[in-house]
């Protein structure tokens, strides 16, 4: 071998083994978090926890997609005096890249992460890998979580829904609409309001959830159970799943937005021929503060995927005590003191414990009909039906 190539040969040697040294601490590094933390300990109580977050530095931090963080902030200051709770109300996209921009720097701001994995996208890409993102689940709290499928791939905190409304007072009889293959007919061109799947996660994951699953399934029975008749599938259409979102988008619906555009379109007052729309469950709540008469539609077979709120605990938090602390105290503790969950406990979001009663009003959450949330097939799925509505024109 001359000089060269074994000069050449041993630079490549090198720079290989330094591209992966990297990788090798971040690896160590993990498991001295991970031990140092005790962040697989569930067992600990809320007492022991104080003492520890009061020794470790007695902060917290917690960065969150809805504006309520700053009540849950008061309430847990209020009950466990010496420790601060910072909270930061953060849209999703943003969150995302804040706290990944400072944990890749070594140096995480946040403690604690509220937000919603819609996509499957953060169990796949960061709890499956250990990256970023550990899920923490009290195992006292737990316990109140029936819902095995719930809890799998995250640390729920409460469920909201994209639900179909209408106006109660164009329509005092009722909803217009029961089955959801009644959004695509003639008489709702042009009268359905969303947000477009294509600018937006949360959008793109509900359309994919119609398509995964047994929920073809579903789509088509009640197809059948609707016209008495056997679906029959348009060319490029898979399944019920991609024909109904077909026959929607050829119904032409009015793309928003924003839920709040959407709920204040559908709920105003004094319409005579109101459109329905598809938005945030959650937009119920402000019928009361709008003068709006906005009414949910517990939809045949269902209204889709659950929009699951999760907790996460961020690796290389420095203040793990507090952090789970804070976790135990939104998820509603179990001293009977819930005043870290009620600011989200309101019409339209429902409670994933079996011991804490949903908002007055609520229609149950067992009996709304609501599609089965499989993270790993939704994130498989996702660009392949994002693509296919992005086909349609």
């Amino acid at each position: 071998m001359s000089k060269s190539k074994f000069w050449l040969s041993l630079l490549l040697v090198l720079t290989m083994v330094l591209s992966l040294a990297p990788m090798a601490f971040a690896d160590a590094d993990y498991e001295a978090w991970e031990e140092a933390s005790g962040i697989f300990n569930t067992e600990e109580t809320d007492e022991e926890l104080y003492q520890q977050a009061l020794e470790e530095g007695a902060t917290v931090t917690l960065y969150s997609i809805s504006s309520r963080c700053g009540k849950v902030a008061d309430a847990f200051m209020a009950k466990y005096e010496g420790i601060e709770c910072i909270p930061f109300d953060i849209s999703t996209n943003d969150l995302l890249e804040k706290v990944t921009r400072e944990w890749e720097s070594g140096s995480p701001t946040a403690d604690v992460v509220h937000i919603k994995d819609q996509d499957g996208s953060m169990y796949i890409e960061n709890i499956q890998q250990k990256h970023m993102f550990y899920n923490y689940q009290p195992a006292d709290i737990m316990a109140h979580v029936t819902d095995e499928s719930m809890k799998a791939t995250q640390t729920p905190l409460y469920i909201e829904l994209t639900q179909l409304f209408y106006n109660a007072e164009a329509y005092p009889d009722g909803s217009p609409v029961t089955n959801i293959w009644q959004v695509t007919e003639p008489q709702w061109k042009g009268k359905i309001m969303m947000q477009n799947p294509l600018d937006n996660l949360s959008w793109g994951s509900w359309i994919a959830g119609f398509c995964v699953g047994d929920e073809p399934d579903r789509l088509a029975e009640a197809y059948k159970e609707l016209y008495g008749e056997d679906l029959v599938l348009s060319d490029g259409c898979e399944n019920a799943g991609y024909e109904f979102l077909k026959r929607l988008h050829d119904n032409e619906p009015v793309f928003t937005s924003s839920s709040d555009e959407i709920a204040e379109s559908v709920g105003t007052t004094g319409q005579s021929d109101p459109p329905i729309g598809f938005c945030a469950s959650s937009k119920l709540r402000k019928n009361e503060d709008n003068g709006w008469v906005l009414a949910p539609v517990n939809l045949e077979p269902d209204t889709g995927i659950p929009a699951a709120n999760t907790l996460y605990i961020v690796e290389g938090s420095e203040h793990t005590a507090a952090a789970k602390l804070l976790v135990r105290f939104m998820l509603g503790g179990i001293d009977g003191d819930t005043s870290g969950y009620d600011p989200f406990n309101t019409l339209g979001g429902w409670p994933v414990r079996d011991d804490i009663d949903a908002a007055e009003g609520s229609v149950p959450y067992e009996e709304m009909n609501v599609a089965g949330f499989d993270a790993e097939e939704i994130y498989y799925n996702y660009n392949t039906v994002r693509d296919f509505w992005q086909m349609l024109g």
